[in-house]
């Protein structure tokens, strides 16, 4: 478990129980944080106390003459690719690896100081994700991935603050790794990169989107906290129908079933009677203590509004012919496999 302490505006102190080692800040515009663990993509990563990163490009530095000095000069102010979400002064561009794979490098190199399951091998980013095909584990590189990045508007550009991947083609495993900045945080960010992973899978017809296991313990949380607020307001939204078909709040919410029926499970809301039937339990107390939270939520988290996602379709292009892009997991029992895969260990 982490916690955050803020000593003034723009450093960030991120504390774990569990860390004994030093670890490295970095150096983000204005902001300075701490980071969670240490980084082995290169030595030089290894042995430095503090990184400096450009909060338009990404391009990182070991000095800070360095990076001031490639500041001054670094004409970027926003993420490559393509604006697809806008509202207030966030706005979140779809960036595909294999079209700007030095870009996409650096954001998975800013997430190795977060996330124990990235690595940096021989100068290229993978994203290390365990897809269980024929019972191989496969490695992924960024050209494979494309890149949902967030970022807030100020007057010199946008910033970047978090960001969220999935695998190229592939809507049912709709989101792969996220990553929320530590002075971005507590602004619902996590939960509007999530919610835009879903409204992209209600997209493409017929499918519901789960994210990719293993979920860390805090994406998990994390996880278990926004498919509990869309049951909710479905269940909410239906208090006088004694009939709830699991299937119709995966189809309104875009939730794979076995993601509700989990949640719903570890909610102890959920019966399994003879013959295979499920029975959802409505308890009162639950359902005024989400109404309260909802009532005293902060007013500067951000809430998802289908209206402000510009994208029509998602994206198709891809760098290789359709005879030579590898086969994604499509097969059913396979995905329900990955679905009751162990979820609350830590993927590292």
């Amino acid at each position: 478990m982490t916690s955050e302490q803020v000593n003034d505006d723009n450093k960030v102190i991120v504390s774990s129980n569990t860390k004994s080692i030093k670890l490295p800040w970095i150096q983000l515009g204005k902001y300075e944080f701490e980071t969670l663990c240490k980084s082995s993509c290169c030595k030089e990563l290894l042995q430095a106390d503090k990184i400096y990163i450009c909060e338009f490009c990404l391009k990182w530095s070991l000095s800070f003459t360095c990076w001031r000095r490639h500041r001054s000069k670094c004409t970027q102010d926003r993420p490559p690719g393509r604006l697809i979400y806008s509202q207030s002064d966030v706005n979140v561009y779809e960036v595909e690896g294999w079209k700007y794979q030095t870009y996409c490098e650096d954001l998975c190199l800013m997430a190795t100081f977060f996330i124990d399951s990235k690595k940096l091998l021989k100068g290229l980013c993978f994203l290390i994700k365990l897809l269980f095909v024929l019972g191989k584990v496969e490695t992924k590189n960024v050209h494979r991935f494309i890149f949902y990045v967030l970022t807030v508007k100020e007057n010199d550009g946008y910033h970047f603050s978090s960001y969220f991947s999935k695998i190229h083609l592939q809507e049912r495993l709709n989101l792969s790794c996220l990553l929320v900045l530590p002075p971005y945080r507590r602004r619902g960010f996590g939960s509007l990169l999530i919610s835009i992973s879903y409204g992209l899978s209600k997209l493409v017809k017929h499918y519901s989107g789960t994210p990719e296991r293993p979920l860390s313990s805090q994406g998990l949380l994390c996880y278990r906290k926004f498919w509990k607020a869309k049951i909710f307001q479905y269940l909410l939204s239906k208090t006088n129908s004694n009939d709830i078909v699991i299937n119709d709040i995966s189809q309104e919410t875009s939730i794979a079933t076995n993601d509700i029926i989990e949640t719903l499970a570890s909610l102890n809301m959920i019966k399994m009677l003879e013959k295979d039937r499920l029975i959802i339990i409505r308890p009162q107390d639950l359902f005024d203590e989400y109404i309260n939270q909802i009532a005293n939520s902060s007013l500067m988290q951000i809430q998802y509004d289908q209206k402000y996602l510009r994208l029509k379709q998602p994206s198709t292009s891809y760098p290789l012919s359709v005879s030579n892009r590898q086969t994604l997991i499509t097969d059913d029992s396979t995905l329900s496999f990955l679905m009751y895969t162990t979820s609350d260990k830590d993927s590292s």
